[in-house]
């Protein structure tokens, strides 16, 4: 694992992934402030307020909207992945595994579907989450716990999806359950580090590659050291 975080990180200023990094920074941003203008915009329509109430009641939206967005980063987060991962694998690979036949690349409608699929179930277990901000740190730990096991399984499929089928991906997930799960927290933990959050999305699916051939040489040996018997 620690050997797949430095690699990843080795990696952040070469061309291709600084590309992805520009295309996910600017998408992110963007987002985010439509969002947050958008519940401005809409506040003051609803509120039908004048003067200094309507401007109190814009700033505590905005304020719960940022709160908001930053909640479900994470759950967002997966979704843009999706839409530069084969971007961000081919240059791993490209350096780290040049060995490897090429992958097949997934649809981008697929992948986009995935990515929302996974983002709209994060959502919901976010927000029935929720309720524990009350004590934060259990909060904290169950979101990261929640959006760990969520990340772990999305970031690994779409590494796994370009190279094995998926009911052989999801067996060889389920049978390795725990590494791609902490391999998820670790990348939960990045989306709520202010910054480092923006990237996160790039570091998570170059992080998972590496994790991913990890648990695939592991395995192969694992095969290789169990003989028939004669």
């Amino acid at each position: 694992m620690f050997s797949a975080v430095a690699k990843t990180l080795g990696q952040l200023s070469d061309p291709p992934i600084r590309r992805v990094i520009g295309k996910v920074l600017g998408l992110a941003i963007l987002g985010y402030v439509l969002f947050v203008v958008l519940v401005y915009l809409l506040i003051g329509w609803l509120a039908g307020l004048s003067g200094w109430l309507e401007g109190l009641a814009q700033f505590g939206g905005v304020l719960g909207a940022m709160v908001i967005a930053w909640l479900l980063f994470p759950s967002v987060a997966a979704a843009i992945a999706g839409i530069f991962s084969d971007e961000i694998i081919d240059a791993v690979e490209a350096k780290h595994y040049p060995d490897l036949p090429p992958g097949k690349p997934v649809p981008v409608l697929q992948s986009v579907f995935d990515g929302l699929k996974l983002a709209a179930i994060a959502i919901i277990a976010n927000v029935l989450a929720l309720p524990f901000l009350l004590v934060f740190p259990i909060y904290v730990l169950i979101t990261w716990g929640v959006n760990g096991w969520l990340l772990g399984r999305e970031y690994f499929e779409m590494v796994a999806f370009r190279r094995m089928d998926r009911a052989s991906a999801r067996t060889l997930h389920r049978h390795h359950n725990r590494t791609f799960t902490i391999a998820g927290v670790i990348i939960a933990v990045c989306l709520t580090i202010p910054i480092v959050n923006l990237l996160a999305p790039v570091l998570g699916a170059a992080f998972m590659v590496h994790v991913a051939q990890n648990v695939l040489n592991h395995t192969r040996t694992a095969t290789q050291a169990v003989k028939p018997m004669a």
